[in-house]
């Protein structure tokens, strides 16, 4: 197709230039009106020359362009605009018609590793396939040698660990959005005739979308029923997207979507549970990393608040059954309390269903001892900890050497570094025994204060 411009009475520089440059192929401009040229048309549209084609070919040309990426439903077209009226209106507390116009049965995405279109592929309205990111053109062609140990050691780009991982992000991504779109049509829409239809698509998409993360349930019919049945493999594809700033935004996202206390929640929430090290161990450099961390422990914190006992039992034993330490660190610490944050939200739950006598009541025996069992387990792994993190505290600082300084530096390193909030929290939960544990933890770490000041008094004495 040949270049046209409107025809303007005096030919512009940028066209004596493409004249000149352009030869023979150049767009032949005519100074002179005509039926045909680049002017209003009787029903006021703007016509165009080409040295190739027709006015009206070039505004069919136009109107198909028009077509395919324009339609008559503003979410579609006009999708951002619409976001930010609709933010204004929640603001301001009025209604918004932000949603698709209709649902329409989107047509088969599947991305299997059998894709056959290797190259990028860009169509008429600019929009780039998927199939550019998950197999990528290569830069540069090189002939590989004919050893065998070198040809054996190379492995195709789209087989790379990481990279299916970010491509399984990007396919969740989109599954979610597609889950907005059903949520927003359901909350605007006033028919009813296909609201189970469209609940039921949802809950589909939200089960692909746990399948397409590998999560694994402890309690389902292949397993044992604990987290111990379980095996490395079973979370390493989970591991590996969640790796990712992107994949932890992921999985905030689809656990705002979940149905408050549903059973995908609750596997969801055993496979964060099983990887609090992994997930919470430590704040990225990167602010922005650091922010989607502190992100997922709220949207999990929150979701917990959410769950029955039973769930909050399988996620004790997910910690405690996990080959991993959680990180207890007290609220606020600068290297990051997103686990505890989690753990205090349990106990807190926990405490808030058994103090109340309506929900109590509905809880059988079989509950109540899987709760108090994991409890246990995970309140033994507490005190572990914080009697590991005193001695190492006290060891520390009596290799200073300095009487005098030991015992208020002591009391704050122990005050600072001890999970106060998680013992607190435990509290109700404890037995006798228990209790006079943590008993005999304080009144250890208040000894160090009062035996520090009367070596210092005494010295101070004598002097």
């Amino acid at each position: 197709m040949g270049r046209f411009d409107h025809i303007p009475n005096v030919p512009s520089l940028r066209d004596k230039r493409s004249r000149s440059g352009r030869g023979k192929h150049a767009v032949r401009i005519s100074q002179q009106p005509s039926d045909t040229g680049s002017q209003n048309g009787d029903n006021g549209g703007i016509k165009f020359r080409s040295k190739y084609m027709s006015s009206e070919e070039l505004e069919s040309v136009l109107r198909m362009q028009h077509s395919a990426h324009h339609s008559s439903d503003p979410y579609i077209n006009d999708y951002y605009h619409q976001a930010c009226k609709a933010k204004r209106a929640v603001s301001s507390e009025q209604k918004s018609g932000f949603s698709l116009m209709s649902i329409k049965d989107s047509p088969s995405k599947s991305r299997s590793g059998g894709d056959q279109q290797a190259y990028l592929h860009v169509d008429a309205v600019g929009r780039v396939s998927f199939s550019s990111i998950r197999r990528p053109r290569p830069l540069l062609e090189v002939d590989i040698p004919a050893s065998g140990d070198h040809k054996s050691s190379m492995r195709p780009l789209e087989k790379e660990p990481m990279l299916a991982a970010r491509i399984t992000v990007e396919d969740c991504l989109r599954l979610l959005l597609d889950v907005d779109d059903i949520d927003r049509f359901l909350q605007s829409s006033q028919q009813q005739d296909n609201t189970l239809q469209l609940r039921r698509k949802r809950q589909v998409l939200v089960e692909g979308l746990a399948a397409s993360l590998e999560l694994v349930d402890p309690f389902g019919p292949n397993k044992s029923g604990s987290s111990s049945g379980l095996t490395p493999k079973d979370d390493l594809i989970f591991l590996r997207i969640v790796s990712l700033p992107k994949g932890r935004k992921l999985l905030a996202r689809y656990l705002r979507l979940l149905a408050p206390g549903s059973e995908l929640a609750r596997i969801v929430c055993m496979a964060i549970f099983r990887h609090l090290r992994s997930l919470f161990g430590g704040l990225p450099s990167d602010s922005g990393a650091a922010e989607t961390t502190t992100s997922l422990a709220k949207t999990v914190s929150s979701c917990v608040r959410h769950m029955e006992l039973s769930a909050l039992s399988a996620c004790f034993a997910a910690i405690v059954c996990s080959s991993q330490q959680p990180p207890l660190r007290p609220l606020g610490s600068s290297a990051g309390d997103g686990a505890s944050l989690i753990i205090k939200s349990v106990l807190d739950r926990a405490t808030e269903l058994l103090g109340d006598p309506h929900s109590a009541a509905n809880y059988s025996r079989s509950t109540r001892s899987l709760w108090q069992a994991s409890f246990d387990a995970f309140f033994g792994l507490l005190t572990k900890y914080c009697d590991s993190k005193y001695e190492s505290i006290m060891q520390r600082f009596s290799l200073q050497g300095s009487n005098s300084l030991v015992g208020p530096e002591a009391s704050k390193a122990v005050s600072r570094e001890m999970p106060v909030e998680l013992l607190r929290a435990s509290l109700p939960h404890t037995n006798e025994d228990q209790r006079q544990a943590l008993l005999d933890f304080a009144r250890k770490s208040m000894h160090v204060s009062t035996s520090n000041s009367g070596v210092s008094s005494g010295h101070s004495s004598s002097g």
